[in-house]
């Protein structure tokens, strides 16, 4: 890594440690610049709008990192229970995901600071969720059918099932700052999409 880029990480992984910790609104320029032993012209030089520069390119970053992590593909599904599987595998995939400490405080610092996010990261934002819902729909799409799903009914389960990937996110990771799921919760999520899939 060249030298421009080297440093130009450094700063966003200070930057993402300070906000985790710290909070955003509370994390000076300042303070980043004496953490990361840069300059204040460094900073400015690699993100000309300061502190909103770096927030917005940790959350594009950890969401395009994030994203290009989940794969979804049914095409060797050949029933409602290894379909129910095969989810439980992918909302685990996500969970495991976030455990690292760069991806949970990325989702942290993006989660806090949703509402100071610019309109490009607000973009970005919408786009994971979304995108990680039309992945799971185009999924289902090529295997709905010949488990006896019709067109109508595979958005309403996609938006079920990613209600299902999104909800404990905030509920257990956010709140309870829980980074893995238990056994038993990924029991009972089986057991909540197999009946879900047996609609």
């Amino acid at each position: 890594m060249e030298k421009g880029a080297h440093q130009r990480a450094h700063l966003i992984d200070v930057a993402r440690d300070l906000f985790a910790a710290q909070g955003y609104e509370a994390t000076t320029t300042r303070a980043l610049n004496q953490a990361a032993g840069t300059s204040d012209g460094l900073l400015y030089y690699y993100f000309p709008h300061g502190k909103q520069d770096i927030l917005d390119t940790i959350v594009e970053e950890g969401l395009t990192r994030r994203a290009s992590e989940f794969t979804v593909d049914f095409s060797h599904v050949d029933s409602k229970t290894a379909l129910a599987e095969q989810l439980v595998r992918l909302i685990d995939g996500v969970w495991q995901s976030l455990a690292r400490e760069d991806n949970y405080q990325s989702f942290i610092i993006t989660v806090r600071n949703r509402m100071l996010l610019s309109q490009a990261g607000s973009d970005w934002l919408d786009g994971y969720t979304n995108g990680l819902e039309q992945r799971i729909l185009a999924g289902l799409a090529t295997v709905g059918p010949k488990l006896g799903y019709s067109e109508t009914q595979i958005p309403v389960l996609t938006s079920i099932i990613a209600a299902l990937v999104i909800s404990p996110l905030f509920t257990e990771l956010l709140l309870r700052n829980q980074r893995t799921l238990a056994t038993d919760q990924l029991t009972e999520l089986q057991g909540q999409i197999e009946f879900l899939l047996a609609r």
